[in-house]
């Protein structure tokens, strides 16, 4: 999975900065730091639920709840530091988050489906 989420972060940081280069306008760069934004809460959010998938359920929703707050926050950081120093960034930033969000869990479910297929195919 790890391959496949390298490829798409690229290739989607490769789109911005084509589109960077044939408008040439800077507030594209929010948009950039939003697609990776998502695309990190993505990965993070995945990685934490397999982690709490081998606790027991009081430590898994725990260890959620703690990691939320932490994800939430790492958002709140980004897009308060956007706002603070770069005000005009804040709009393609978002549309960076959602795109971001969206690509990664598209990938990390095509991963997953396709694991599980072939989970029941050797069994």
């Amino acid at each position: 999975m790890i391959r496949s989420s390298f490829i798409a972060l690229l290739s989607g940081t490769a789109c911005v900065f084509f589109g960077i280069a044939l408008t040439g306008e800077q507030v594209f760069l929010g948009s950039l730091l939003g697609y990776w934004v998502g695309f990190a809460y993505t990965l993070w959010f995945y990685r934490e639920a397999l982690l709490s998938s081998e606790l027991d359920v009081h430590s898994a929703i725990k260890r959620m709840r703690r990691n939320l707050m932490a994800r939430l926050g790492m958002v709140t950081l980004v897009i308060v530091a956007v706002a603070r120093f770069q005000q005009s960034w804040l709009f393609n930033l978002a549309l960076g988050i959602v795109t971001g969000v969206i690509i990664s869990f598209i990938i990390v479910a095509i991963q997953k489906n396709y694991g599980e297929r072939g989970d029941k195919r050797s069994a």
